[in-house]
């Protein structure tokens, strides 16, 4: 591999590593507020809330926002929620795409389970970049609506 193309895939490393790490945040956030609104103990937290996969998290914590704040912020909670859930949609490319990490900026083939069509995106290391970004902007005004008495 020449020196160029290491750069050029060091760059999709750190891309793809700054992603997850991001986006593991949100989640763990979610889960956190959400165990918290219901009152959750501690020990059954690993059995309850760390069981769910990323959709079922989003749809149980819209579902308990939404009507535990109802009348506050629910809907600002759920909206965030939903964003979240739609960086998912980006994991799944990550996670289940053959990558070719040196390739146009780090190139992702991928075959969507909804259709079952393979589709090529260049450029992902530069995308994952401000994906992260989104994450780390997203955890922050989820904390702010969690802690908030939405008023």
């Amino acid at each position: 591999m020449s020196e160029s193309d290491q750069a050029a895939a060091e760059k999709t490393y750190r891309a793809i590593g700054r992603f997850i790490f991001e986006f593991s945040q949100v989640e763990y956030t979610i889960r956190d507020y959400l165990a918290q609104e219901i009152g959750l103990r501690d020990d059954h937290f690993a059995a309850v809330v760390q069981s769910y996969d990323v959709a079922l998290l989003c749809t149980v914590a819209k579902e308990v926002f939404g009507k535990s704040r109802a009348n506050t912020n629910g809907a600002a909670i759920n909206d965030l929620i939903g964003k979240f859930l739609a960086l998912n949609d980006e994991r799944n490319r990550l996670a289940h795409g053959l990558w070719v990490p040196f390739k146009d900026g780090g190139t992702v083939h991928y075959v969507s389970r909804g259709n079952l069509k393979p589709k090529m995106a260049a450029n992902r290391a530069a995308t994952l970049e401000k994906l992260a970004d989104e994450a780390c902007t997203l955890r922050f005004r989820l904390e702010k609506e969690f802690t908030s008495s939405g008023t």
